[in-house]
């Protein structure tokens, strides 16, 4: 097997692990212990650490080695606090734009969201879920917030993969989709100040939700 097929091997592994709740925040993560459970050599896993690592779901120590990281409520609220900011802007930019046709999209990333709850599928949810956020920016045709805006959902996907109860939260308490239903009926409306609100609501949600969660057992 190839050196790269090997590094994706183990970086889909220690990330599911990671998703799944096998790898907890805080948890020493070995190459040696990898490359036991992979039989495979460091090379490839030292490779999908740094790859782990650049998405923010490890933390390399040098003389250490590597740990799951585990943020703190602080960064939590900062990267929460400028998404506010620049989907609401995003929105405000797109409102007026938005057409028949983008609504119908939106309405199907709805029940894509749905349905990856349903199946808890998590990357699919991860995957639905960026799309929805983006959304407004790629309407507003604003590459750079665009740009902005999917870096500070990757780092949220991180937050949320550490953090959020996505397999054993049921349906009745999944908050997200309401919420994303809010933000859409006030974009149908063209009412910035309603879609903005949504927005925030939604957002200090998430956080308050993930800012509770500093374990698993929570």
């Amino acid at each position: 097997m190839s050196k790269q097929k090997n590094e994706e091997i183990a970086y889909e592994k220690i990330k599911r692990a990671i998703m799944l709740k096998r790898l907890v925040p805080g948890q020493r993560v070995t190459e040696e212990w990898v490359g036991k459970e992979l039989n495979m050599s460091r090379t490839p896993i030292r490779a999908a650490f740094n790859r782990l690592e650049n998405e923010g779901l490890i933390q390399l120590v040098p003389h250490r080695g590597a740990f799951v990281c585990d943020p703190s409520d602080k960064e939590l609220e900062d990267v929460f606090n400028l998404r506010i900011v620049l989907e609401s802007y995003a929105a405000e930019l797109a409102v007026h734009q938005m057409t028949e046709e983008n609504f119908q999209e939106l309405e199907q990333l709805l029940k894509e969201e749905e349905k990856a709850y349903e199946q808890k599928d998590y990357e699919e949810f991860l995957r639905v879920n960026a799309q929805i956020h983006a959304y407004p920016a790629k309407v507003a045709e604003n590459k750079f917030l665009l740009q902005e805006i999917e870096k500070l959902n990757l780092w949220s996907d991180c937050y949320l993969i550490l953090r959020d109860n996505f397999y054993s939260t049921e349906m009745d308490q999944v908050l997200s989709i309401p919420e994303h239903q809010e933000v859409i009926a006030a974009l149908k409306k063209r009412d910035v100040a309603a879609t903005k609100k949504a927005i925030e609501a939604h957002m200090l949600s998430t956080l308050n939700d993930l800012s509770e969660r500093t374990s698993i057992f929570n």
